[in-house]
Formats: structure tokens, C-alpha cells, sequence
């Protein structure tokens, strides 16, 4: 008898341990059902302690990476352990397209990209301040004191932004290639609006990107908006930026995010 002739092929899914998820109806996005992916650390049920949360944009591409890689990590000991919250859509690669397109831009784009549906920003972080924080809290044992929020590309450009417009809703922000060239670069005054109001902003940031990434979309407005907030010296402000030799927008992802998880979750 071979191999294959003992192999059973009973067609389940693979599955995550330790994942759950749930939808969310928002009224602030309206109509909008949002797919929410929790991924909680190994003993989470035999304990009683508190977790600090990360919450992952693109929860469609990017929930399952995250978890496997705070995975590893939580169970080397190179990282505290978290909770992980993807937020999703759960409609399919073209739907996701569109809709982060609207979800994650403060305006609608006057340089590259005309998306019909762009410029939801302020809409979709009502939901994660009023609907998606409050529910997570209530149905785990977190410590919102210590949450950060993840993006990549037109995510990074939403981090940064909630980073200079809504700083109270996350503690720490992994920001990695950042579409900081959007609507002419307008986060650029974002951040200098926050600066005329404020001198501190007591938040730990790690920025990231590819040096094979576009100059145009991502490192040329990246190395602007870096020198804009180190020039600025904020007190309390935690920042560290890393370029990443040979990686493109893409495959710079899942190292930024290792680097960023053990900047803001350290032992």
C-alpha cells in the first residue's frame, strides 16, 4: 500500500487556531457589514489576564499573516502576548479593492487615481472609535491603553492619518508603505495642522518601506512626511523609520510588520 493510496482527502478548510469572528452591521458606514477576524494568543482561555489588541487593515489579504507571524513570535518570547483584529469585508478580492479605496482615503484623490467611492475615511473611523473599539472591549479582556493599528499602502496612509487627526484611539501604529502621495500629499498638512494645535503626541510609530517601492507614490512623500515630524520633536513621541534594501510595496510586508510588532509589543 503507498502513500497515497492511505491519504484521505475529506475536503475540510484549513483553519487558524485560536480565530473567531464576527459582523459587525455599522451605522456609521452605513449599510456596510464588516467581517471581524479575532485571533487570540495560546492560553487566552486558561487565563484572566489583559492583551493589548492590534488592529490589521485589509483583514481580507493581511489577518492571516499577521496571526501566523505574532504567532511565532509570541511563542519565542520576542513579543508580548496580543490580540489580533482583522477588519474585513468578506465579498472577494474586487470588493475589498474598492471599498478600502473608500474606506481608507480622507479625500478624493486630485493626482493619480480618480476612485468614485473615495474620501470615507472620517466615516469609516467613526466605526472603529464608536462600533468596532467598544465591541472588541466588551467581548474580551483587552487593554485599550496599549492598542496600535497596522496598515500597508493605502492603510499606511490611513494609520497616518488617524495618527494626526484621532491620535486618543491607538497607542502605537505600524505604518508600511504608506500612500502618503495621495491628494497631492495633503497628509503633510494634516500633520502641520496637528502641529500648530499640539507639541506632544506621546505614541510610538514605526514607518517602513521598500527601496525598490515607487518614488513617486511612496518613498519621495515618505521621506517628506519623516523629516516633517522629526523636525517637529514631539515630546513623548516614539518614532523609528527603517528602509528595507531589494523589497518592493509588496514583499517588504510581512518583514516591516515583524520589525514593527517588536518595536511597539517588546518583552
Amino acid at each position: 500500500m503507498t502513500a497515497q493510496d492511505t491519504a484521505r482527502n475529506d475536503n475540510r478548510p484549513v483553519t487558524l487556531s485560536n480565530t473567531e469572528l464576527f459582523t459587525i452591521t455599522s451605522e456609521s458606514v452605513k449599510g456596510e457589514n464588516y467581517i471581524i477576524q479575532v485571533g487570540l494568543p495560546a492560553g487566552y482561555n486558561k487565563s484572566t489576564r489583559k492583551y493589548p489588541v492590534l488592529y490589521v487593515l485589509d483583514g481580507d489579504k493581511s489577518f492571516g499573516m499577521t496571526k501566523e507571524i505574532t504567532d511565532w513570535l509570541m511563542w519565542d518570547g520576542e513579543i508580548r502576548d496580543i490580540i489580533v483584529v482583522g477588519i474585513s469585508y468578506g465579498k472577494g478580492t474586487a470588493e475589498w479593492w474598492e471599498k478600502r479605496a473608500r474606506d481608507y482615503t480622507q479625500y478624493k484623490d486630485t493626482v493619480y487615481y480618480h476612485y468614485p467611492n473615495a474620501g470615507g475615511a472620517d466615516d469609516f473611523l467613526s466605526f472603529i472609535g464608536q462600533e468596532l473599539l467598544p465591541a472588541i472591549n466588551g467581548r474580551y479582556r483587552t487593554n485599550p491603553d496599549s492598542s496600535a493599528i497596522m496598515g500597508i499602502s493605502f492603510g499606511g496612509l490611513l494609520s497616518s492619518y488617524i495618527l494626526f487627526t484621532r491620535p486618543a484611539l491607538f497607542k502605537g501604529y505600524i505604518i508600511i508603505s504608506p500612500a502618503l502621495f495621495w491628494n497631492n500629499d495633503s497628509i503633510l498638512n494634516t500633520e502641520n495642522d496637528y502641529f500648530r494645535k499640539s507639541r506632544e503626541l506621546d505614541k510610538s510609530v514605526y514607518l517602513a518601506y521598500g527601496s525598490l517601492d515607487s518614488n513617486d507614490w511612496t518613498i519621495n512623500p515618505s521621506n517628506d512626511f519623516i523629516r516633517e515630524v522629526e523636525s517637529h520633536k514631539y515630546a513623548g513621541l516614539n518614532f523609528k523609520t527603517e528602509v528595507f534594501k531589494g523589497e518592493t510595496h509588496i514583499s517588504v510586508y510581512p518583514m516591516a510588520l515583524t520589525h514593527g510588532l517588536k518595536m511597539l509589543f517588546r518583552k
